[in-house]
């Protein structure tokens, strides 16, 4: 590890965990790496309630707890409102942003569909029928989709309603006029959940350039792993000049 090197924050995607990184964590091993699971998913307890603010503060406090000042925050999906919205809050901290499958706020804040299906549904069950359709590509694997299965929020029903009502209630057009650091915004070709256009806008309103991964979906951290690296390492590579 160079000391050197400013560490890297991964921010997970919604009804994810940290593990999700797992693919993409060692092609940096140059640079400490703080990989947390927020509230509500993974091995983080879950809570009465959610909102950015407070998975903002989960992902500071794990880089405290690591002893970090300074770092670059890299989340996906829902993580990557997280990040945007940590380089507004905590300027002097967050050297720069990657925005991965990643909105400003959500087309669908009742997300009815899928809330719907999980009314109807076991929580692995409905996981089964909304993962494979909106979250992973044309051309996901079926080792993919076992993988994106394996990773999956373990909470039970009514923790992953509240997870789920949380982030498509989240929105950071009011912290982007904050943010100072530099930002890039990478999007999947098909990306049902947060779109090319959903990603053209966020960037344009960060001033930022938008990256479109061709045949990729939702999730490139599981779908295509060296094509995020190559693009993460391009952006450390522009901001670190």
């Amino acid at each position: 590890m160079d000391a050197s090197r400013s560490p890297l924050l991964f921010v997970h995607p919604i009804n994810l965990r940290g593990a999700a990184w797992a693919e993409i964590v060692p092609a940096f091993a140059d640079r400490f790496a703080i990989v947390p699971d927020m509230r509500g998913f993974g091995d983080s307890p879950p809570a009465e309630h959610y909102d950015l603010a407070r998975w903002a503060q989960d992902c500071i406090d794990a880089v405290d707890r690591a002893g970090v000042g300074r770092f670059h925050a890299i989340g996906g999906s829902l993580g990557g409102a997280i990040s945007v919205y940590l380089a507004a809050a905590e300027p002097d901290r967050v050297i720069s942003a990657v925005a991965v499958g990643s909105q400003l706020y959500s087309k669908d804040p009742d997300n009815a569909a899928v809330l719907s299906t999980l009314e109807h549904h076991t929580v692995t069950e409905m996981f089964e029928l909304v993962l494979p359709k909106y979250a992973l590509g044309p051309y996901a694997s079926a080792e993919v989709v076992a993988k994106t299965m394996a990773l999956r929020n373990p909470n039970g029903k009514d923790d992953i309603r509240r997870v789920w009502r949380a982030a498509c209630a989240a929105d950071i057009r009011a912290q982007v006029a904050s943010v100072s650091c530099p930002v890039t915004v990478l999007t999947g070709e098909f990306d049902l959940t947060c779109p090319p256009a959903a990603g053209a806008e966020m960037a344009a309103m960060l001033h930022a350039p938008h990256v479109l991964l061709p045949g990729i979906g939702h999730l490139p951290m599981l779908e295509d792993p060296p094509t995020l690296i190559a693009a993460i390492k391009a952006h450390l590579k522009h901001v670190e000049v």
